[in-house]
């Protein structure tokens, strides 16, 4: 299923999928060239080499000299690290997995990396669930996502501000929140109300809520979503944001 359509953001978002086919592609094999690489994302060299400069500047890979390959770089170590801080790390999966089973729909756990933007690290989908969402190592506009609006909206208003101030608002859909003023007004209501939600504001078809997961001391350890088709009514909405907050309650007992 095409989840975009023709909506605008389409190419930006066949970018984003590059970049984690790229960053799959070289933790299995660390000898793949540019070449290589090029011929299986079926672009060009020059693109190739645009988007692994990108991804050897931030850190999520390292160019080997000996024989001009790739390894993963020291951010997927940091973001890994992070995750396992917290002795929630070993409750996520489980929890992801019964969630999804009793939602019938994907189950998501995401964090916000460098740049704030959302980075979803898990996730899992029922059989016979529809198929619309994205995938894991996904890495997000957060401003056009619930994971990504919950989240920053969990760090308070000086992370709302940063990202107001250091991003552009891209539209990715015709629904997307592209004035600042208004997300700040939206993200403020997620902060008050404990939960996110967006209706088909990145791409077409796709409409996730999410929740933050945290400490006991308030501290965010990430966020859990549940992604589901527009077609779903308001009552089903509501109940796959009870059981989203459940599942982190879950999470949260466990650190």
């Amino acid at each position: 299923m095409d989840l975009l359509g023709d909506e605008p953001g389409r190419a930006a978002y066949g970018s984003t999928r590059r970049v984690f086919r790229i960053i799959d592609r070289v933790s299995r094999d660390d000898r793949m060239t540019v070449r290589g690489l090029a011929e299986e994302l079926g672009i060009s060299l020059s693109t190739t080499y645009h988007l692994l400069s990108l991804l050897v500047d931030e850190g999520y890979i390292v160019r080997l000299p000996q024989h001009g390959g790739y390894r993963l770089g020291p951010t997927i170590a940091v973001l890994q690290e992070r995750l396992q801080r917290s002795g929630a790390a070993g409750a996520v999966e489980p929890a992801l997995r019964a969630l999804a089973r009793h939602a019938g729909c994907s189950a998501y756990f995401a964090v916000l990396c460098e740049g704030d933007d959302v980075l979803v690290t898990h996730v899992h989908t029922p059989s016979q669930s529809p198929t619309v969402g994205i995938p894991a190592g996904f890495r997000g506009p957060s401003h056009a996502l619930a994971l990504g609006k919950v989240l920053l909206a969990a760090r308070g208003v000086g992370a709302i501000n940063r990202y107001l101030n250091d991003h552009l608002l891209d539209a990715y859909t015709r629904r997307t929140i592209t004035e600042p003023s208004k997300l700040e007004a939206h993200l403020k209501a997620v902060r008050h109300r404990g939960f996110a939600t967006d209706f088909e504001e990145f791409a077409k078809n796709l409409c996730c809520v999410a929740v933050p997961v945290q400490t006991g001391t308030g501290e965010t350890l990430g966020a859990i979503g549940l992604g589901t088709t527009a077609r779903a009514p308001a009552g089903e909405l509501k109940r796959l944001i009870r059981l989203a907050q459940g599942a982190a309650r879950e999470v949260s007992a466990a650190e």
